[in-house]
């Protein structure tokens, strides 16, 4: 089990937005997304490594045209329970 901050930097319009929710929600993960403003999306994440990676990849393939940036990081376990989504 680990625990990244993964914050995804470009143009999204509310669409990319709920792609990237979407795609995260449906894996089997706990965490956060936070859509900070059209231009960042921010997605707390804590599980399996494979999972982690795998969300990235599907949003990377799904939204990249949107995507200008990204940078991962590690970050301290915060629990979470289910995926929460905040705007």
């Amino acid at each position: 089990m680990i625990a990244r901050k993964i914050t995804y930097k470009g143009n999204f319009d509310q669409k990319c937005i709920g792609e990237i929710y979407d795609i995260t929600r449906k894996a089997e993960i706990t965490g956060q997304v936070k859509a900070e403003n059209n231009t960042e999306v921010v997605l707390n994440l804590e599980g399996d490594a494979a999972i982690i990676k795998l969300i990235q990849h599907q949003i990377e393939r799904k939204v990249k045209t949107a995507i200008t940036d990204k940078k991962v990081e590690d970050m301290p376990y915060k629990n979470y329970i289910g995926v929460i989504f905040l705007t």
